[in-house]
């Protein structure tokens, strides 16, 4: 009986954990575009790089100031 209650609230302990790790990743998406449009807007010179960065992450079919201006 002791033995059952301690599988069944490691398994819960286990189904939380994963729940929570499941409903970071969006979260983890939007801050990461976030971060490549702040990089794509403060590079003066040479936005080359940052613009690759930022359309392989957003697609190569969008606009990229649309894409910024709605974060």
């Amino acid at each position: 009986m002791q033995n059952s209650i301690i599988k069944a609230f490691l398994f819960l302990i286990a189904l939380s954990t994963s729940i929570i790790a499941v409903e970071l990743i969006p979260v983890n998406m939007v801050n990461k575009g976030k971060l490549l449009c702040s990089e794509y807007n403060s590079e003066v010179r040479n936005k080359e790089p940052a613009k690759r960065k930022l359309s392989s992450f957003v697609g190569q079919s969008k606009d990229i100031g649309a894409y910024c201006n709605n974060l």
